[in-house]
């Protein structure tokens, strides 16, 4: 596990990009960001901006409705 000390100075958006890698550096940047959401450590830069004003448009419900083939009658 000596590798894992190399991934200590990335940032959460580099470890994220790295956790998409099939091998062994994947593997640490994943065990990485898993250590970091056990000890509660985030550094800001893997945080995605959510619009707290974008409108949510919620599909019709189909609860009660028969389907045939598919499509809803």
């Amino acid at each position: 596990m000596a590798n894992t000390v190399l991934l200590f100075g990335q940032t959460d958006r580099q470890l994220k990009v790295m956790a998409t890698q099939q091998d062994f550096e994947g593997r640490m940047a994943r065990k990485e960001i898993q250590r970091r959401k056990m000890v509660g450590y985030c550094d800001g830069t893997a945080i995605d901006y959510v619009d707290p004003n974008a409108k949510f448009v919620e599909p019709e419900s189909t609860v009660g409705k028969q389907r045939i083939n598919g499509v809803v009658q």
